[in-house]
């Protein structure tokens, strides 16, 4: 009976002094940021269409996105399309913790991106009334529309790599651990800021690869077109 509880006692000194082991060793949190899973998906829903609006509304529309380019200022608009680009992700952690001291390594496993690209298309009210000036402004538009799917898709990539970067770069400034687990909340919360930024970083470019390339179909010529296509 001696010899039995001798040897329990020894197994649970063993026990505690391998813990207690663990516990002095550090706890390795390189590379936590390199496993993480990354999806990245883009929905584009068909445009809306506006014909609520007068010439004039949709000119004054018209400038406040052209209005710093040359010529445009002359232009009389009778459709315009606006866009923008919605972004949402959502972060999926697991946090590696040290048994004693509560220490933890912040792990990101899975980061899921959900883009939406919001298009209206405004056409001047008049333009109902014909079916040749509905039918120009509608193709002219299109173009537009279609630039923005193109860029949209094209850019897919660009989108998770500046998740990538996001993880990159809070891990090169803030680290991912160890750290007292009551920080936690405040680890993700940053991480969550440097992502957001870096999101909206390429959104931004996006953005402006699309406005740059929608202004080589804003032209007087092709106005000028559009005017000669029907009676206005």
């Amino acid at each position: 009976m001696i010899n039995k509880l001798s040897y329990i006692v020894l197994m649970i000194a063993l026990l505690y002094a391998y813990l207690r082991y663990q516990e002095m060793g550090a706890l390795d949190c390189r590379g936590a940021g390199e496993r993480a899973h990354i999806s990245v998906r883009l929905e584009m829903p068909d445009p809306d269409l506006n014909t609520d609006l007068s010439y004039a509304q949709i000119t004054q529309k018209f400038h406040s996105y052209h209005g710093g380019q040359s010529g445009s200022a002359y232009i009389q608009a009778l459709g315009v399309t606006e866009f923008a680009v919605d972004v949402k992700f959502q972060l999926s952690f697991i946090e590696k913790r040290k048994t004693f001291s509560g220490e933890v390594c912040l792990i990101p496993e899975k980061v899921d991106v959900a883009l939406t690209l919001k298009q209206t298309i405004f056409l001047g009210k008049s333009s109902t009334r014909s079916k040749c000036q509905f039918r120009t402004l509608m193709d002219h538009e299109m173009r537009h529309v279609t630039i923005n799917r193109d860029i949209m898709q094209k850019n897919l990539k660009s989108f998770e790599n500046s998740v990538r970067d996001g993880i990159k770069t809070f891990g090169q400034y803030q680290g991912w651990g160890p750290y007292d687990f009551s920080r936690s909340p405040e680890k993700k919360q940053l991480l969550s800021e440097y992502m957001d930024s870096s999101i909206k970083r390429v959104a931004k470019t996006t953005e402006d690869e699309i406005n740059h390339l929608q202004s080589k179909v804003d032209t007087p010529g092709e106005y000028l077109r559009i005017g000669r296509a029907c009676r206005w």
